[in-house]
């Protein structure tokens, strides 16, 4: 899930594959969507898509502990999520209580990704563990 365009381009493929496969591509077409009407919620993390300022979408998950850190660090709210812990007595270590809060931080985070384009995130991101990946609406060519 990084912004590696490379292996992506067959990941993006063999998503393309089971998205045909379980209908979504004939559905898109049907009823002319551009995503699919499954939400992204991930039991024991955090996944999430986001709006950019260049009017694309990402989608940005933190999956372990280090994850989650660098996630808040990078965005610059590690002291907003620590207020956060202690003000719901959660644990953000905890992949639990990330699931939990899940919609309370995706609020605190978009605003972040609605300030950067798809540049700024690369170079933001560059260097930490945190996944993430443009998103492409099914009416994309796939490598586009």
């Amino acid at each position: 899930m990084t912004s590696n365009a490379t292996s992506l381009l067959q990941t993006e493929d063999d998503a393309r594959t089971v998205a045909g496969h379980l209908g979504f591509l004939t559905e898109a077409q049907l009823a002319k969507l551009h995503e699919i009407r499954i939400g992204e919620c991930l039991y024991g993390g955090f996944a999430r898509e986001f709006a950019t300022s260049d009017g694309e979408r990402i989608m940005v998950a933190a999956l372990t502990r280090r994850q989650f850190a660098e996630l808040a660090q990078t965005t610059r709210l590690a002291s907003t999520f620590a207020f956060l812990e202690r003000l719901l007595d959660a644990d953000f270590s905890a992949c639990g209580d990330v699931y939990t809060y899940r919609n309370t931080i995706a609020v605190l985070l978009a605003p972040w990704f609605a300030r950067r384009n798809i540049a700024d995130l690369a170079a933001a991101f560059a260097g930490t563990s945190v996944p993430w990946v443009r998103l492409r609406d099914f009416s994309d060519q796939p490598g586009s």
